[in-house]
């Protein structure tokens, strides 16, 4: 996952210091203890663009490391469903409306409960935006955005001329979303269970996924060993 973005500003889609302190670590990490990569992913979003460049100039080396590339099945789902569904439900939905101006309270005065408020506003409105199924139609609709990350599972398919088709390995850096969508699958959950890993997802943890034939296993989730229990944030 991305480092901490900047849920309380203006802008989500950018790291905070400590968001760039994390993907440094992490880089830092993988590079001493020998891990290399043939590919680089991540979803285009500029949070997720910094998290791996901050790891990539931790990991880099005399050979060099190959281009960054955009995949756009990691890509977490656009804030216009956040803006979308918070219009609709901000005047018919008390708790949701309570919530909604305890959080513009707490992030302009950046309490330390902004996160807190932040997440259970979330997920009230992934409740929402689930639902509603293929019916939603003013922004990407959550069966569109499973199968668009889904589609991430495909990318083994499609190897370059340069990398064999067995014992390679990437990195790809995403986000909160499509992490519990992709354990979901492999693991075989439920919907509920696939979505209520959303919000136990650190900020650049570690999720690795091996494939052997056609079999997709999980080997590890939301580990942390670069960062020291004070250093771990959700939001």
């Amino acid at each position: 996952r991305h480092g901490q973005a900047d849920s309380a500003g203006e802008n989500y889609d950018q790291l905070t210091p400590t968001g760039h302190q994390q993907a440094t670590l992490i880089g830092r990490w993988l590079k001493e203890n020998g891990y290399q990569f043939d590919r680089y992913f991540h979803g285009g979003l500029v949070r997720q663009r910094q998290t791996l460049e901050a790891i990539r100039a931790e990991m880099s080396s005399e050979a060099g490391l190959s281009a960054m590339e955009i995949h756009d099945g990691l890509a977490e789902f656009d804030l216009k469903v956040w803006a979308v569904v918070a219009s609709h439900l901000r005047h018919g939905h008390a708790e949701f409306a309570a919530l909604l101006k305890q959080w513009n309270k707490a992030r302009h005065e950046n309490a330390t409960n902004k996160g807190d408020i932040f997440k259970q506003l979330t997920g009230i409105i992934l409740q929402y935006w689930v639902a509603q199924g293929e019916n939603f139609t003013e922004a990407e609709s959550f069966p569109a955005f499973r199968r668009r990350v889904l589609s991430v599972m495909e990318i083994h398919n499609k190897q370059t001329p340069s990398i064999a088709m067995e014992n390679h390995s990437y990195l790809a850096v995403t986000s909160g979303g499509p992490i519990s969508v992709l354990t979901g699958e492999v693991l075989g959950l439920d919907l509920p269970h696939t979505l209520g890993l959303m919000r136990r997802i650190y900020n650049t943890s570690l999720h690795h996924y091996t494939l052997r034939g056609d079999r997709w296993d999980l080997v590890a989730f939301n580990a942390m060993p670069h960062l020291a229990l004070s250093d771990r944030t959700l939001v």
